[in-house]
């Protein structure tokens, strides 16, 4: 399974919002759910999640490592079909971001601290998650390419100005 990352800020299919995928549709979707899961959990793609829109494909799926931390080697990767943010924490955390689709670019993105999603996995059975710290940031964050929105639309600018010398 070779996928081929879209990239660019202006890109159209990483600025359209995902179609659900239907109950009709799930079966189809699922393999492409498992093959993005492989992509991720390959150490030489770099990445921590995926959405579809980035392989090309405008549908509500997602890959995603649920990792504590950065230091965390026991960690699932998982797919989530049709994810919805259901809850969240009203506390947020600043913390660096990169992406797949947006190459060598980072930034500083706000987000929730605890999240719960519901989703529908590759077997078919929906289910619900609580997510805290890094998980819940990088599900947030291919929640959002869903919705066509790029960490860079999210990244704060920095109010303060240089000083002239």
């Amino acid at each position: 399974m070779q996928f081929t990352i879209q990239t660019g800020k202006t890109n159209e299919i990483l600025r359209t919002k995902s179609e659900s995928v239907s109950s009709v549709e799930l079966r189809k979707f699922t393999r492409l759910a498992e093959d993005m899961v492989r992509y991720i959990k390959n150490p030489d793609n770099g990445g921590v999640g995926l959405a579809a829109p980035q392989i090309g494909v405008n549908k509500r799926i997602i890959a995603v490592s649920l990792m504590r931390d950065g230091d965390d080697e026991n960690y699932r990767t998982i797919a989530m079909i049709n994810p919805e943010i259901i809850e969240h924490a009203d506390e947020t955390e600043l913390d660096n971001e990169g992406c797949l689709s947006i190459p060598g670019e980072h930034g500083d993105v706000d987000r929730w601290k605890r999240i719960k999603v519901s989703y529908i996995d590759t077997s078919l059975r929906p289910q619900s998650i609580l997510l805290s710290g890094l998980a819940a940031r990088i599900v947030q964050h291919e929640v959002d390419h869903l919705e066509g929105i790029l960490f860079i639309d999210r990244v704060k600018k920095s109010e303060n100005i240089l000083a002239k010398k």
